[in-house]
């Protein structure tokens, strides 16, 4: 029986040393070589000077590779027990693992220093299924320079790849918001991977090759950062936005919107300290990009459309005289003039210097609010600019279809309501991107442009420019008899108008002669001058100014919204002239330093040194 049983023993084991040797090994090395994602960085972000705006760095971080994650509920709690984790948050973060089938490590500490790898290494003795890998990660080094123009990045969640499961891996990096997300494509790297041999500890002990990643492609924005940082500073504390567009092409020089927002600190998982300061409870919206999703009543930067209409109907000419004399009834109610004692008779060119409401009310009352909303449709007001960036909203000019569909509950047009309209108030509104584009056109005599900020790649070689196309513009011509009156009314507004009476206008207008108009958008209604003067200041009016430069041939236009600061001429005016300044002389002369200084890419690949002259 024994020999029988030795036999028996010798024979399995011959089988298996001989037969099914290769089968067992190759089963064993299977369960020993692991294949291990290398994460891709995604290509950097620079001005179109070559500042960069984003950056990587690398960083190190306690994760877990898919096919180590835990099963058992009892190890989950302990390992979540250890990382000061919610044990229900990680058992559904493992199970979502488990089921994408494919993907990235789960991440479970990012970004470690010193005491967070030391940390990591006594947690490893506990649960050896943990590693720690390098990883790319983002770097803003503008802080809030641009950040809604930029965004964030951010992991693919169990939403995206619902949505997009055959798109998206779980744990890989995406754009979020900004450029990020609507650059994503351009930006993303591919993943390498290695092949690794492991102990039963699950320790790397061999290197079996690996394929590298691939870097994204590096790219050049429109943006200007020395423009960018004099709208940040000329902004201040105060809430609203600022854009500056190139009238040779559409690419947006500076966009900043106040309050902003600083990308690094969406890089790690919000705290609900965050999600309180930036999402949740803050009522000043640190989130939302003015400039392209605030929708505010443009005031009397409208009125330059209103006059079109106008012309363009034929109901007036430039030289037809008005008078106002502070105010006027339409329909039964009074319409007052920002001037109680009047500006007495005026021609259209006056009309725009002074920015006479009364003016504008008279032009109003002879169109029908269709015939405006017509005009605003053909020169761009009533739809999206195009912009690539996401999440733009789409300006609101009224018109009787509009009102039918708004307000269902009151569907008629009001006569009254077009004199409204005729200053940009009533149900008038416009993004601050829309209103510079509208000027963009009057600067450029009827070239509709499309707004961007990706300007070209950066060339892998030699740093350089590689320039993409210029998106399309549309060409709508305006007649030159009402341009010039136009041209000729927006320069009179800083020469002798509304904005001339503000002495650092008048100053930065003798070195630079530039166009535009003052805008007061009212917030809330008041009595007079003394009740508004008691106002809250989140009731007071918004500040908006609107033009172009140099006046003879221009090169940008631009426009600044304050929200509740007051009049246009005191509040937005000086704003303006603050960029008008910089990109037509200090911008020449005495450039501003990139942020953070030029920065050395971690990533790229290392340059061999020459060896030294032997004495």
């Amino acid at each position: 029986m024994t020999w029988s049983l030795v036999g028996l023993l010798v024979l399995i084991y011959a089988r298996l040393q001989l037969v099914r040797h290769g089968e067992l090994s190759e089963q064993a090395l299977q369960q020993a070589v692991k294949v291990r994602p290398i994460p891709a960085p995604r290509g950097l972000v620079l001005d179109r000077n070559g500042n960069r705006l984003v950056d990587n760095r690398r960083a190190l971080h306690l994760v877990i590779q898919r096919e180590d994650l835990p099963t058992k509920p009892e190890v989950v709690a302990s390992l979540a027990a250890a990382l000061e984790l919610d044990p229900a948050a990680l058992t559904r973060k493992i199970q979502s693992y488990w089921q994408a089938g494919k993907g990235r490590p789960l991440v479970l500490k990012e970004n470690l220093d010193e005491v967070g790898i030391a940390l990591a290494e006594r947690i490893r003795a506990r649960f050896p299924f943990l590693s720690v890998e390098v990883a790319p990660r983002r770097v803003y080094l503008g802080d809030e320079l641009a950040g809604h123009v930029l965004g964030y990045v951010g992991e693919v969640d169990e939403q995206m790849m619902k949505e997009k499961h055959d798109v998206f891996r779980l744990g890989e990096t995406i754009g979020k918001e900004g450029f990020e997300a609507s650059g994503n494509d351009k930006l993303k790297g591919v993943d390498g991977q290695k092949r690794i041999l492991v102990d039963q500890l699950g320790t790397e002990v061999a290197n079996f090759g690996q394929a590298d990643a691939q870097t994204g492609r590096s790219l050049f924005l429109t943006l200007d950062a020395g423009l960018q940082k004099v709208a940040e500073d000329a902004m201040g504390q105060e809430a609203g936005a600022v854009v500056v567009l190139d009238l040779r092409d559409g690419g947006v020089l500076a966009m900043y919107s106040s309050p902003s927002y600083d990308p690094n600190l969406f890089l790690n998982r919000l705290s609900q300290d965050m999600v309180d300061r930036y999402l949740a409870n803050n009522v000043t919206r640190p989130m939302v990009n003015r400039a392209i999703q605030g929708i505010y009543a443009p005031g009397s930067t409208f009125k330059l459309l209103i006059a079109i209409a106008a012309l363009e109907k034929g109901v007036i000419t430039p030289q037809t005289p008005i008078f106002c004399g502070g105010r006027k009834n339409f329909y039964g109610r009074d319409f007052r003039c920002d001037k109680p004692t009047g500006h007495g008779s005026l021609n259209m060119v006056q009309a725009i210097a002074q920015s006479c409401d009364v003016y504008f009310y008279e032009l109003a009352s002879r169109m029908d609010i269709d015939d405006i909303y017509a005009t605003a449709e053909k020169y761009g007001l009533t739809e999206r600019t195009g912009i690539d960036l996401p999440q733009e909203k789409r300006t609101r000019i009224p018109s009787r279809e509009w009102k039918r569909k708004a307000v269902p509950r009151d569907p008629k047009w009001y006569a009254g309501e077009t004199i409204s309209v005729g200053i940009g108030q009533g149900a008038v509104g416009v993004t601050p991107l829309g209103l510079a584009r509208f000027y963009a056109l009057l600067a450029t005599r009827g070239k509709m442009l499309t707004p961007h900020l990706f300007y070209g790649f950066r060339d892998d070689q030699t740093n350089a420019l590689e320039p993409a196309a210029v998106p399309a513009f549309k060409d709508t011509p305006l007649d030159p008899k009402i341009w010039s009156v136009l041209a000729e009314g927006l320069h009179e507004v800083v020469q002798s108008g509304t904005a001339a009476a503000n002495p650092f206008i008048r100053e930065i207008a003798k070195e630079i002669p530039f166009a535009g108009k003052t805008g007061t958008a009212q917030v809330a209604t008041f009595v007079d001058k003394a009740h508004y003067a008691r106002q809250a200041k989140k009731l007071k009016d918004h500040a908006l100014f609107a033009g172009y430069a140099p006046v003879d041939h221009p090169q940008i236009a631009f426009a600044v919204v304050v929200e509740n600061a007051g009049f246009g001429s005191t509040a937005a005016a000086p704003v303006a002239a603050k960029l008008v300044k910089y990109w037509c002389v200090d911008r020449l002369t005495n450039p501003l330093p990139p942020p953070r200084g030029r920065m050395v890419d971690p990533f790229a690949p290392q340059q061999p040194q020459e060896p030294e002259a032997s004495e």
